[in-house]
């Protein structure tokens, strides 16, 4: 198979199933995975793919969102960390926000592995409903229309519940980030996080460090009405003192290890 040919195959097969593994390639093309490897390398030169470790995936751009489940195996090791730090806010008895997140999913999963009880949580998103129904945990699902890309619950039947409730805490995952705010690419989704904002009475950011290098699309928070930032160790040291000259607290989970990819959703 000629070289273009094969790196064209491999394209193909990252658009099918969003992730490949260097051995799923090798096996499906037969070649080595040095060959691979090789084609990988030329490919991410050229803006076509991105390496993960062991793998490859598209690259993405700010205003379009990687799939919810593509996302939530990049950074993989950092949101357990981030995850795992921010319960040791929640207290038994609390009622919290997990919006529509990956790291908000990692939140969830570790919820429903420790057992923390009584809890309630209110959420917009498909996947950590899932995560929590059938657990001791009080669950509240918002409601509304379904974005495709995030699965999270969006639109005025979402707004208007949120509307009639008030939590201890909210934990909000963010995809960009400027010196106006935090950021994510849908307007519909910034409308309801912001309104998440409103309805609690302590707020968490969560997110790993990379989403701190780039902006996003649209602002659903400000600075000043933060309260903590709970992130990795990559966070750079300009980025935390302007978090801290608005009084927000910067929470470094700690590092677990484990290689970074693109981090743009």
């Amino acid at each position: 198979m000629l070289d273009e040919t094969r790196k064209e195959k491999v394209i193909d097969l990252i658009k099918q199933r969003g992730e490949v593994t260097v051995k799923d390639l090798s096996k499906y093309l037969g070649v080595t995975s040095v060959t691979i490897r090789k084609d990988l390398k030329e490919l991410e030169k050229l803006g076509l793919i991105i390496r993960t470790h062991g793998g490859a995936v598209l690259p993405s751009h700010t205003r379009v969102e990687w799939n919810f489940i593509q996302k939530s195996k990049q950074h993989v090791e950092e949101k357990l960390s981030i995850a795992q730090r921010a319960l040791e806010f929640v207290k038994v008895g609390d009622s919290i926000i997990l919006d529509s997140g990956t790291t908000t999913l990692a939140m969830a999963r570790e919820i429903k592995r420790t057992h923390l009880h009584p809890l309630t949580v209110v959420t917009n998103n498909l996947f950590i409903a899932t995560e929590l129904v059938g657990t001791a945990v009080d669950l509240i699902v918002l409601g509304g229309t379904v974005r495709e890309n995030s699965f999270s619950l969006i639109g005025a039947f979402c707004e208007e519940n949120l509307k009639k409730i008030y939590v201890d805490k909210a934990f909000i995952g963010a995809t960009g980030f400027s010196s106006e705010g935090f950021m994510t690419p849908d307007v519909n989704e910034a409308k309801i996080k912001n309104m998440m904002v409103s309805q609690a009475s302590e707020i968490f950011i969560v997110s790993d460090s990379s989403k701190f290098t780039h902006p996003s699309f649209a602002i659903y928070a400000n600075l000043d009405e933060i309260d903590h930032v709970i992130t990795d160790e990559g966070i750079s040291s300009e980025t935390e003192k302007m978090l801290k000259s608005f009084g927000i607290e910067v929470i470094k989970a700690p590092k677990k290890g484990g290689d970074k990819v693109d981090p743009q959703r």
